[in-house]
């Protein structure tokens, strides 16, 4: 068995347009009699496929000529692992697809730590390969085809539900867009259930969320653009769905699609998570450039706070990205709970606060306006637009 310089053609369902993005497909002469990788046209997609035994090196210009890689992998094999770190040693920039037998949650995220870009279940789904591969085509296509810089992702947790993370994100984000003078600002609601931002900045929203999760690979930035809606003051919102959707239904690569598109047409993207952790929160939470952790000065939140933020130290999510707020503070003299024994029971230091102004709020949020709309000079404001040099804006 040895190295094969043969462009081997392809099955009909595998015949995609990557933009002249060419791929490399190893794998042992087993698992390529498994696949059924039939010879017929291969029409305008150059796909390489490659017959090597398990412990044998890929040539390095075929690995050069190549844009996305797919690499059988065997965790039990020493060499099979070695051989795919000499792959991202020398070229770490190239995407590569590890292709397993059975594999494991563990075996999964030590490749993704590894830098693998995704993981396919041999013998090779035809189908499954086929989005994954349109998926980084098109990602890579956007890196070549454009030099426009991402924009900061904000992304705003919630100890527990209705510690007040909406008014933050929807009063943070119009801080931002007050300052911003180049490609604006978007709020996305993604409580899937429960999200109220758009109510509360008195937008009746048509489309939502769910119109891009149902787009698939269509979205686009003007696709984007016609489903925001768009208040007076110039923020732009994505609605969370009129209708509730379970969360664990959501495409996580789509809706990490999603939001790259939109880091690539605004200046600062803000998130409104919802309580509930799943993989795709997880994947927005590691890709933020600012994490504000909403809490109250209360045993439960704090409680719940620190489990979050515990989570994301398992994640291997760094502390230094994380601003702890604490919410509806009072300026009390004896408090059970204060900001420096809440930073102790949490091991992070709560140095941001707002002061609590409950019926001035819940004001707002029933006429549908900002808290500045009702009373412009209120604490409330002053102490969110105090979050502003943290992401690199003037207050």
């Amino acid at each position: 068995m040895g190295f094969s310089d043969n462009l081997h053609a392809l099955p009909e369902e595998w015949v995609l347009d990557l933009d002249q993005h060419s791929v490399l497909l190893v794998l042992s002469e087993a698992e390529m009699t498994a696949a059924q990788l039939d010879a017929v046209d291969a029409g305008n997609m150059p796909i390489l496929l490659h017959t090597l035994a398990i412990d044998q090196e890929i040539p390095a210009h075929a690995l050069s000529a190549a844009s996305i890689l797919v690499l059988e992998v065997s965790p039990t094999r020493a060499e099979s692992l070695e051989r795919l770190s000499a792959v991202r040693e020398l070229f770490p920039n190239l995407p590569v697809i590890a292709a397993v037998r059975e594999p494991n949650l563990p075996l999964v995220r030590t490749l993704l730590k590894q830098g693998v870009r995704d993981v396919v279940v041999l013998p090779l789904p035809h189908a499954e390969l086929v989005e994954i591969l349109k998926e980084i085509s098109a990602e890579l296509q956007a890196e070549l085809s454009s030099d426009v810089a991402q924009g900061q992702l904000i992304t705003i947790m919630k100890s527990i539900g209705g510690v007040g993370a909406t008014t933050v994100a929807t009063h943070l984000a119009s801080e931002l867009a007050a300052r911003n003078t180049g490609r604006g600002v978007c709020v996305f609601d993604l409580d899937l259930q429960f999200g109220d931002a758009a109510s509360y900045l008195g937008l009746s929203n048509q489309l939502s969320i769910a119109d891009l999760l149902e787009a698939g690979a269509r979205i686009d930035g003007d696709l984007l653009r016609s489903v925001v809606s768009k208040t007076p003051e110039g923020l732009h919102v994505l609605a969370a769905p009129a209708d509730m959707m379970p969360i664990e239904t959501v495409n996580a690569d789509q809706i990490l699609r999603i939001i790259e598109l939109a880091r690539a047409e605004y200046d600062y993207v803000v998130l409104d998570l919802p309580t509930n952790w799943t993989n795709w929160t997880l994947s927005l939470v590691a890709r933020s450039t600012a994490i504000f952790l909403i809490v109250e000065l209360s045993v439960a939140s704090l409680r719940q706070a620190k489990r979050q933020l515990q989570l994301l130290q398992n994640q291997g999510i760094s502390g230094d990205h994380i601003s702890i707020v604490a919410n509806r503070v009072e300026k009390r003299m004896f408090r059970a709970i204060d900001l420096e024994s809440a930073s102790q029971a949490l091991g992070h230091p709560v140095d941001l606060s707002i002061h609590n102004d409950y019926p001035l709020v819940r004001a707002a949020h029933d006429q549908g306006v900002l808290i500045q709309q009702i009373r412009a000079k209120s604490k409330i404001v002053g102490d969110i637009a105090s979050f502003l040099p943290r992401l690199g804006v003037e207050q």
